[in-house]
């Protein structure tokens, strides 16, 4: 693990292992020294929500989310240009799987870069859906959840008595497909998906 207090000689790549709740991601990192790495890991670290990382020399596989944390770090975006997202997406809207949790590219921006927006999500003002350039990014209030989080540990605790989705849909006014979401939304934040560790997949 480098400390902030390294001056070992300059060297561009670097191998983040970011961590949480057992679960490993190891993402491909450039840097002019080993400075900027640490910067680099702990904006990345935030953005991911990781518990904690290890950051080395070396090289590992180049992913999505590897590629756009570098444009991010040598702000490789212009006001002129669009940047489409490559890998995957949710209904139509960019994002990644990483540590178990399934991250919106555009919010994942905000917070690698560190800039709050409370209530709102990030839209692109372009004409290209799947731009994630930030200076495309506008901005607009988020849609109410149909449910809220004590009717989410309701749902929950239902379902783990083994009551079906159509009485649940029922007892909460809502359409069974919320609640199939809300379940598979729950299924990969507890790591029980196969893909859910891997990024950009």
């Amino acid at each position: 693990m480098i400390s902030n207090s390294d001056q070992t000689t300059s060297i561009d790549q670097y191998i983040l292992e970011l961590h949480k709740d057992k679960k490993r991601l190891k993402v491909a990192l450039r840097a002019n020294d080993s400075g900027h790495a640490q910067a680099q890991a702990t904006d990345i670290a935030r953005a991911l929500n990781a518990e904690s990382y290890n950051l080395g020399y070396g090289a590992c596989k180049i992913t999505a989310l590897s590629e756009l944390f570098e444009n991010l770090a040598t702000n490789n975006y212009t006001h002129a240009i669009c940047a489409p997202w490559s890998a995957q997406f949710t209904n139509g809207v960019p994002c990644s799987y990483a540590l178990g949790s399934r991250h919106y590219i555009r919010n994942l921006i905000l917070k690698y870069l560190d800039i709050p927006k409370d209530g709102q999500i990030a839209k692109p003002s372009c004409n290209c859906k799947s731009c994630i350039n930030p200076y495309h990014f506008a901005y607009a209030k988020e849609k109410r959840e149909k449910i809220s989080g004590g009717d989410l540990k309701l749902l929950l605790a239902y379902r783990r008595q083994g009551v079906e989705v159509t009485q649940i849909a029922k007892a909460l006014n809502v359409h069974r497909s919320t609640i199939y979401r809300k379940l598979s939304n729950e299924s990969i934040s507890d790591g029980s998906a196969s893909n859910c560790n891997r990024a950009g997949r």
